[in-house]
């Protein structure tokens, strides 16, 4: 695939949001699976993936700041969990009870990015992927860190979004 990736990292950032099916696709999120958006913010993700999972798929968006989450809070969407956290990396879903996790541009506001991957390890079912955008971070730290947790690198979306399966 040969697209052309913008330099600054505020570009790249808009330039996945746009093309969040095709980010999507490429994880791939599909029809019937539960997906956990860790930091979904406003729902760049969160609303394209509780689409493609459909009626038989959940996605859970969850993120600590209420009033940014609104479009996803208001979203009549089938499947479509909001979840306000509390700010910390403790996930309050049920062990392998996701297929997808998604965590975009949020590894580095968090002071615990290890108890995350931990936690994301704990939520996905064996097999299952995590995929991550690690905005304003060293990818090779990010993926050695992941690899770490117990993901195997699969491979990764316009060289910007790092796709693990969970071992």
């Amino acid at each position: 695939m040969s697209l052309e990736v913008p330099e600054s990292e505020r570009e790249q950032c808009l330039w996945l949001a746009e093309r969040a099916a095709e980010v999507l696709a490429s994880v791939p999120v599909r029809a019937g699976d539960v997906v956990l958006d860790f930091g979904c913010g406003g729902g760049n993700y969160a609303l394209p993936a509780a689409r493609l999972v459909g009626g038989e798929g959940v996605v859970y968006a969850l993120d600590c700041d209420a009033e940014r989450m609104a479009p996803v809070r208001a979203a009549e969407v089938p499947g479509l969990h909001a979840i306000v956290a509390d700010g910390d990396t403790a996930i309050p879903l049920d062990d392998g009870s996701c297929d997808v996790a998604l965590v975009y541009d949020v590894l580095q506001k968090l002071d615990d990015g290890e108890g995350l991957l931990r936690e994301a390890h704990r939520v996905l079912r064996f097999g299952g992927v995590l995929s991550i955008y690690p905005m304003h971070l060293d990818p090779a730290e990010v993926r050695a860190m992941v690899e770490a947790a117990g993901f195997r690198f699969r491979d990764d979306f316009a060289g910007l979004v790092m796709h693990f399966i969970r071992e």
